[in-house]
This record gives structure tokens, sequence and C-alpha cells, in this order.
């Protein structure tokens, strides 16, 4: 019966995988996107033996289980786009956006746009931190490597603003929200405040592409079937030595 249980768990962490990958290849042509990996550890053991001074000790295992699901910030390749703004961030880091409540947001989607008022926001509506609007006279608008956004008015560049960008000590620790954005989490750490041009440069007209590689989703695709075929063959093993076990009852 225990292997029963055992090789189930094992079907159960095979189709978690399974969701995983298929969640990073459904993203694998999202802005920002940052694959997701399922963690496991095994279950609790049961010692058997080990009473006596001449009876050898053994652990048996019960098992794996779900530890997490982690995501990987590895910086995917820059496209460009063209779009005045259009910001990726060559370097770690975050763009910091902010609810309608004003609680910061935290995302690697640069896909900026102006609102109906000139506001400067994200795809999803999530205003950009500090509230930067571009007046309607400019001519053009330049956001430079530190992150500074200037307006052209009547042939000048006038500074209307700042991108701000944050870090975290554990960024695998954010909580996704939907809509390529973060919040910060117990894992996460508070965010760092970090200057762009010093490790982390903002560059205008590009989009960051998701790291998915399609490839090696793939791989993992097949591995993780086959890992879920094993542990079947294992339930279906255990069925057949109860099913004996029960003919010899008779």
């Amino acid at each position: 019966m225990r292997a029963l249980y055992t090789a189930a768990t094992g079907m159960t962490a095979q189709q978690t995988r399974i969701d995983t990958i298929a969640d990073n290849l459904a993203n694998a042509g999202t802005t920002g996107f940052k694959k997701g990996r399922a963690a496991f550890e095994d279950v609790f053991y049961q010692q058997i033996g080990g009473g006596g001074t001449t009876n050898a000790r053994a652990d048996r295992g019960s098992g794996v289980r779900l530890a997490g699901l982690q995501k990987d910030h590895v910086q995917g390749s820059l496209t460009a786009t063209g779009d005045p703004y259009h910001v990726a961030l060559e370097g770690p880091g975050f763009l910091v956006l902010e609810d309608a409540g004003g609680r910061p947001l935290y995302t690697r989607d640069g896909a900026l746009r102006l609102d109906s008022d000139g506001t400067l926001v994200s795809n999803s509506g999530w205003k950009v931190r500090g509230d930067v609007r571009i007046p309607l006279e400019a001519t053009a608008v330049t956001i430079g490597p530190d992150g500074t956004i200037e307006a052209t008015m009547d042939g000048e560049a006038v500074a209307i603003g700042q991108v701000e960008l944050a870090r975290f000590v554990n960024p695998a620790g954010l909580r996704a929200r939907g809509g390529n954005v973060y919040e910060t989490a117990p894992g996460s750490g508070d965010a760092i405040p970090i200057d762009a041009g010093e490790g982390t440069t903002v560059r205008q007209g590009f989009l960051e592409t998701s790291n998915v590689d399609a490839a090696e989703e793939l791989i993992e695709l097949i591995l993780a079937q086959r890992a879920y075929e094993l542990n079947s063959k294992a339930v279906q093993a255990a069925d057949e030595t109860l099913q004996t076990a029960t003919q010899l009852r008779r």
C-alpha cells in the first residue's frame, strides 16, 4: 500500500512540473516574463531497524512534495521597437510602478504608454512611480541611460521626471501579481532603491523579451513526461502485487 501512495506523490509532482513548463511556453512571447521552476523536496522518513547493536538502520522515504515555485530572473534579450516610451533594463533591478492605492509594484516589462491624461503608465495601466506627465506641447521625449525623462518644448529639452528603479536581495522571493508585475513578499526582502547608470542602464526604444528557451522547456517536458510514466508504472506494479497478495489469502 505504501508504494501506491509514494508513487502517487511522484505523479502529482510531475504534473505540477508539467503545468509550470506549460505556463513558461505559453508566456514565451510575453515581454519581461521570467520563467518558473518547480522545486521539490522529499517527504518524512520512517526508520526501519536499528533497534539493536547488530541491526542495520534504514530510513524509508514516503515520496515527494512541492517545496515551491521559483522564478528565474536571468535577463532576457533586448529587442528594438523604436517606440520612445518603451524602455528595457540592462542589468539587475525593476521598474517601480504603483497601483491605485499608491502601493509600489515592480516589473521588467518596459512597454510604457501614455494614458488619456498624458501620464506615463504600464501596459496594464499602472502609473510609473513619480507620476510622470508628458506635456501636450512636447515635440519629443527622451529617456536617458540614467533614467532621466526629458521633453523637448520650443526647441529646448526640459527634465520632467525620473524612472525609479529598485532591486531586491532575493528577487526570486517576489510574489507574482499578474499583469507582468510583482509585489514584495517576506522571502524577497524590502525594495532597495538604485540609481540607473550604476550597474543598471535604461535603454530607450527597447523591450526585454522573455527569458524562456523553448528548446530547453521541451526537453524538460519530455523528462517530466517520462518521470510521470515511471511513477504510473510503479502504481501499476504495486496494484498487481496487492492483487496477487489478495489472491493468496483465498
